[in-house]
């Protein structure tokens, strides 16, 4: 049995826990599965599936269908989940109630509910890509999850990185480098701007982490202008090693 040693003793800033690394090691692996991609490949318009083809074989640019891409997913195809809903009728914040999923597949569900007419919404937190597909309703772990798969039925690998603070975003593998990819944001910030966070919404990073079916890598420096400093804070923690945690999740 896999031994998971105590997580949140990790010296880690945010406590990963062995739900975490189970989340993203499952997404990972569903970035691997071809009759998934097969099905979520369908999704994308034939046109900007044929500027992919065109770009793979060597003939244009590979930019040209990301842009295309990333504006059709934000624009035409997910919508936005707000934290806050509104009733529309009564024009009142919604009574929130989080009830947490038993496994991966979906982490919980979030019910919204009207205090006057007791209009009701009900956002299922999926992990399962199949189900994000079909819901097209997220945030920026259900836009960053399915957006990856998409990349992946597209033959561009593709991982997901997590800034421990309060959002995660994609990165592809782009000329033999990995290239910033974020579906939430308006093109071009959207597209190989990685420290965008940090300068316009004054991120502290501790760890930035990247997370694909092989392994976890430490990706903060990409992100940060501040890397010295942070560093030296992490001097100051004990049992701040990432390899205990990578050992662990290569073993899920």
């Amino acid at each position: 049995m896999l031994n998971f040693f105590d997580l949140a003793n990790n010296g880690l800033p945010y406590p990963l826990t062995k739900d975490i690394l189970i989340l993203y090691k499952q997404v990972s692996k569903q970035y691997l599965d071809k009759s998934l991609l097969e099905s979520i490949r369908t999704l994308v318009p034939v046109k900007i599936k044929n500027e992919f083809v065109k770009a793979v074989g060597g003939n244009v640019n590979l930019m040209i269908p990301l842009t295309l891409l990333l504006k059709w997913f934000k624009q035409d195809f997910m919508k936005w989940m707000d934290k806050n809903p509104i009733c529309l009728s009564c024009n009142l914040s919604l009574n929130h109630r989080y009830v947490k999923g038993n496994s991966w597949i979906v982490r919980g569900v979030e019910y919204h509910k009207c205090p006057k007419c007791s209009f009701t919404v009900v956002f299922p937190r999926y992990g399962e890509i199949e189900n994000i597909a079909f819901n097209r309703i997220g945030r920026c772990t259900e836009w960053s999850f399915l957006f990856g798969a998409i990349l992946s039925s597209l033959s561009i690998q593709t991982r997901i990185v997590h800034d421990f603070l309060d959002h995660c975003w994609n990165e592809a593998l782009i000329e033999g480098k990995w290239i910033h990819m974020d579906s939430t944001l308006e093109y071009p910030i959207s597209i190989n701007n990685p420290h965008y966070y940090e300068k316009n919404w004054n991120k502290k990073y501790q760890y930035v982490l990247a997370f694909s079916n092989t392994g976890i890598t430490d990706v903060t420096k990409k992100y940060s202008f501040d890397w010295k400093t942070i560093l030296e804070q992490r001097k100051k923690r004990k049992n701040s090693d990432m390899s205990r945690i990578n050992d662990c999740y290569q073993k899920i």
